[in-house]
């Protein structure tokens, strides 16, 4: 196709035999009776194109998946919460730029104004309840309640960032929209739904499941890879509704996306609401819109959602203009529903859409700025800190192969002048690239580039080395109050290295990074532990910084 055709798509697409076989293709490696699996969804503006099973949904039992099967879709579960929100919001029950507290009044006052509309675009600054609740104790298959998210939140002293200044993704909020509809509403987010969202559409299949105790009949089951081959079962233990917690199926998910263009359930005004992206304080434009993420595909606009929960993945995703819609549920951990999806629109759609975007070989230009051709894994090896002294990106190199450590190793795979991208198949299109060599070789800055964020620039730093005096002063127990538990911090004199104890959990092993600074992994998902002195030098507690949470504080006991 063309450019300029590229540039006017049609919704006259066509599934045929050619079609099913290119899409059943995608999906071969789980259409087996031994491995879990993942169930297809295809829409045409809400009515079911195509739909199929793949894999088992049971391994105990010999169970495989068909489209009636029910799965969990962790965070796709927002955009009905935020419909809860939108639908009370018309009736006059609420304003979304009512302050939080007027509903939830024991939540902290942090000195400025956090409205249920930062909630919705994660732009609150509230520190994510996941991660707070490992850092206080929680393992993954503890039981995670309403009330234990509440206890930790009232606990706060600090924000991530000023209200509305930042996106940065925040389970919290959505939590909090729960207990907003149920004090509002009076019913419960389960209750509220069912009766004026789920029920209305005849998705028969779909709850907000808020005890995890209940039988659910046609449930499946999720796993993730065990060490050695084979499976895990990896169930999550949720009474939390609201971020998370949606049951459904990809033919009730039909429905649901149907009202997109019906408007049944909402309006025209709200369904056009819930698709509009917030603007930061600065006015800039955000991409996250109520519990739906915006952008692009193939010079289409994409309206969507990704979820992930213990053993469960999925992906939403539509094409407005194609009235087009996707959606991929699995119950295996190791799996790329976004991906996948990606791919069955490039094999439904194909020449509709403009060309793929891919990390082309940069052209020769690119080696005046004095970058090699090739850059070796080995060159590029090394840890490198923002320009904000905020994080770091870590980069290995093991048998000429580099890798990014981010929440797992990253495979950079080479793409000439000094490029690399990460695998997309393990996760986002992260790509590095190497802006200036040093003179011993060494690529002395990198540029991180993320989709849907700025571009960062990192510079390489030499690691500090720590005596055992050095390190023996870090070494004490450590109280959160925050958290309400505390850390032990053991000076390992013989690897130079600090290690993070705790109950119930395995040691974490810290490496010098600055003055005062240690760390582990990189990037967003990274951890930075910063220690404070008081005027004799004495250490006297400690920050943590580790993905969705910043500076939250530890005092030495």
């Amino acid at each position: 196709m063309t450019s300029s055709a590229a540039a006017q798509p049609t919704r006259d697409w066509v599934f045929d035999d050619a079609a099913r076989a290119r899409v059943d293709a995608i999906f071969a490696p789980w259409a087996t009776t031994s491995t879990p699996g993942m169930s297809l969804g295809i829409y045409r503006a809400g009515e079911i194109v195509y739909t199929n099973g793949y894999g088992m949904s049971n391994l105990e039992h010999g169970i495989p998946i068909v489209p009636g099967s029910i799965f969990h879709i962790a965070s796709i579960s927002k955009q009905f919460t935020d419909m809860s929100i939108a639908l009370l919001q018309a009736e006059g029950a609420l304003n979304v730029d009512d302050d939080v507290r007027q509903y939830v009044p024991e939540m902290p006052d942090f000195g400025t104004t956090i409205t249920i509309r930062h909630l919705i675009h994660h732009v609150s600054g509230l520190r994510d309840q996941w991660a707070l609740l490992r850092m206080a104790g929680w393992r993954s298959e503890d039981l995670v309640t309403e009330d234990d998210v509440l206890d930790l939140l009232t606990r706060q002293t600090a924000l991530n960032f000023a209200p509305n200044s930042e996106y940065l993704y925040s389970n919290t909020g959505y939590t909090l929209l729960a207990v907003i509809v149920r004090r509002v509403s009076g019913k419960t987010l389960r209750q509220f739904a069912h009766e004026r969202i789920f029920a209305p559409l005849g998705m028969t299949s779909t709850h907000f499941h808020d005890d995890h105790r209940e039988i659910v009949v046609g449930r499946t089951q999720a796993y993730e890879p065990r060490t050695g081959g084979g499976y895990h079962v990896s169930i999550p233990v949720f009474d939390v509704v609201g971020t998370t917690s949606l049951f459904t199926t990809v033919e009730d998910l039909a429905k649901w996306d149907a009202n997109f263009t019906t408007a049944q359930i909402g309006g025209p005004a709200i369904i056009e609401q819930i698709q509009t992206p917030g603007t930061f304080t600065d006015g800039t434009a955000m991409t996250y819109a109520w519990g739906l993420m915006t952008g692009e595909y193939r010079g289409a606009k994409r309206v969507g959602h990704s979820g992930a929960d213990h053993g469960y993945r999925a992906d939403y995703l539509r094409l407005p203009e194609f009235g087009f819609t996707a959606v991929v549920l699995s119950n295996i951990a190791d799996s790329n529903p976004g991906l996948l999806t990606q791919r069955v629109v490039d094999a439904v759609l194909g020449d509709h859409l403009a060309p793929a975007t891919t990390f082309a070989v940069p052209t020769a230009a690119s080696a005046s700025a004095g970058i090699p051709p090739i850059v070796s894994a080995t060159a590029l090896a090394g840890t490198y800190r923002a320009a904000d002294g905020a994080s770091y990106a870590t980069i290995t190199s093991r048998d000429g192969v580099a890798s990014l450590e981010s929440w797992e190793s990253l495979t950079l795979n080479v793409i000439g002048n000094g490029r690399f991208v990460a695998d997309a198949a393990v996760g986002p299109a992260i790509r590095i690239e190497a802006t200036s060599v040093q003179e011993d070789g060494l690529v002395g800055e990198i540029a991180v580039v993320t989709p849907g964020e700025p571009t960062a620039t990192y510079t390489r730093v030499d690691l500090p080395t720590r005596d055992a005096d050095a390190l023996a002063a870090y070494a004490g127990e450590y109280w959160s109050d925050e958290l309400g538990v505390a850390y032990e911090i053991v000076a390992d004199r013989v690897a130079g290295t600090l290690l993070v104890r705790r109950r119930k959990f395995a040691d974490q092993t810290l490496t010098p990074l600055d003055a005062d600074v240690f760390g582990r992994g990189s990037l967003a998902f990274g951890t930075i532990v910063t220690f404070a002195r008081d005027a004799s030098g004495t250490v006297t507690g400690f920050r943590y910084t580790a993905g969705r949470i910043r500076n939250l504080v530890f005092t030495k006991r």
